[in-house]
């Protein structure tokens, strides 16, 4: 009788093992096959995983977008491209979540969304990436001259020159095949603005005298989340250009004007005026990133073009800024890194990376040929410009049709393109 207890508890455990054996193996199997291809390569290391470490097989999260007149190109980390899209447009904004970007086609007044396709899930301790194909909306946000998009937090704010309007978009509600609702849309007076959603809910957004409007807007107001006023700051004329950097708790957001930068704290909503050091200077460009504590802005003057070799550093601790000479004039093409370091790309040809804490220039590469500025905005021209791909930077080169890959000192091309790249912008899915 023991024997056959004994036989039959042993049996029951064969079987017990048996079961999950067979459910882990298929919950794993669906996982990986609706999110990344295995190649055989994958395959041979995953025989030898311990699978109850780890069984996620990484996704590549990196996309890298490249603007052209009428269109877009999608590549991936390697550099290999996924997808051409005739958009009628290469205005590329991104979004707050990082997965979708905005193609804008202001004279129009259209707007597509593009689902860049990498994201993170995060589960508790760790965090899963994904990947898939790239997707372009089958609808249009349509308005008056949508110019300045600004994603930050869990938001995305699109401000319409042409009546000064601004509506609110929510990372949940931006998917490629239902068009979004706006969380928010708060009216205004036609003018070249912006507009900040804050991560503590209430929203900056630039304004102009409705008596006297202006062309360039004199300063900021304060709305909450239902869109009712709540301050205004009149201390930044000819606002132009703006970034954020912290959280909840130390969150600042900087514009530039005319004689200053103008700093806003959203956790006190109290503002503060960084007086440039020279009459007649202005800033209208400033870049920053959420892991840096300092920010790069431009620095130019009409009246004394000898500025125009300038930037602008900002202390966001302190709240202070510096201007350090470069030795070369430069468009708009800057960047932050993570890690505080500072990129901008003069009119000779060459990257300079800047120490943001030390204020001095850490290394000169050569990467393209030197180019000549335009009169004026330079609207219709197409310059070189840059972007962040994690450590490394994206360089565009209009005149041979390169993309460009700075490591370092290193530069290599890593995509030659039959059409003229207007714009570039990498994504990174990170946990």
């Amino acid at each position: 009788m023991n024997s056959v207890k004994a036989f039959i508890l042993l049996l029951l455990a064969m079987l017990l093992v048996a079961g999950c054996n067979t459910s882990s193996t298929t919950s794993e199997k669906a996982e990986s096959a609706s999110n990344t291809e295995v190649t055989g390569e994958h395959a041979k290391e995953d025989d030898d995983h311990d699978h109850e470490e780890d069984s996620h097989e990484e996704a590549d999260g990196t996309r890298v977008a490249i603007g052209y007149d009428g269109g877009v190109i999608i590549a991936d980390s390697n550099f290999t491209i996924m997808e051409t899209m005739e958009t009628g447009t290469s205005a590329l904004g991104l979004a707050a979540d990082h997965r979708h970007a905005f193609l804008n086609n202001r004279e129009e007044g259209v707007l597509k969304l593009l689902d860049l396709g990498v994201w993170t899930e995060e589960h508790g301790d760790h965090g899963h990436t994904y990947a898939e194909e790239p997707v372009l909306s089958t609808y249009s946000i349509n308005g008056e001259e949508p110019t300045h998009i600004t994603g930050h937090g869990s938001k995305t704010a699109i401000f319409y020159d042409g009546d000064g309007s601004t509506e609110i978009y929510t990372n949940v509600s931006l998917k490629t095949e239902t068009k979004p609702t706006p969380l928010l849309t708060i009216p205004g007076i036609e003018h070249h603005g912006v507009a900040v959603p804050l991560t503590n809910g209430n929203y900056a957004v630039s304004y102009t005298d409705e008596h006297d409007p202006q062309t360039l807007p004199e300063g900021i107001i304060i709305y909450d989340k239902e869109g009712k006023e709540l301050s205004r700051f009149d201390s930044c004329p000819g606002l132009h250009g703006e970034a954020s950097s912290g959280s909840k708790e130390d969150e600042i957001v900087a514009f530039g004007c005319n004689g200053q930068v103008f700093l806003y704290t959203s956790h006190d909503n109290e503002g503060m005026e960084l007086t440039l050091p020279d009459e007649g200077a202005r800033v209208g460009t400033i870049k920053s990133h959420d892991g840096s504590l300092y920010m790069l802005g431009n620095y130019s003057s009409k009246d004394n073009p000898a500025l125009n070799t300038n930037v602008t550093i900002i202390n966001t601790v302190d709240k202070s800024l510096q201007k350090i000479d470069i030795g070369t004039p430069y468009t708009g093409a800057m960047a932050v890194s993570r890690t505080g370091d500072g990129y901008v790309l003069g009119i000779d040809g060459v990257l300079y990376q800047i120490d943001l804490a030390k204020g001095e220039i850490k290394s000169e590469v050569k990467v393209v040929d030197a180019f000549e500025l335009v009169e004026g905005h330079g609207h219709g021209t197409v310059y070189p410009t840059i972007a962040l791909m994690d450590d490394r930077i994206l360089v565009t080169d209009p005149v041979d049709n390169k993309i460009l890959l700075v490591n370092g000192d290193k530069v290599e091309t890593v995509l030659t393109l039959d059409v003229q790249p207007t714009s570039i912008l990498s994504v990174t899915a990170s946990h």
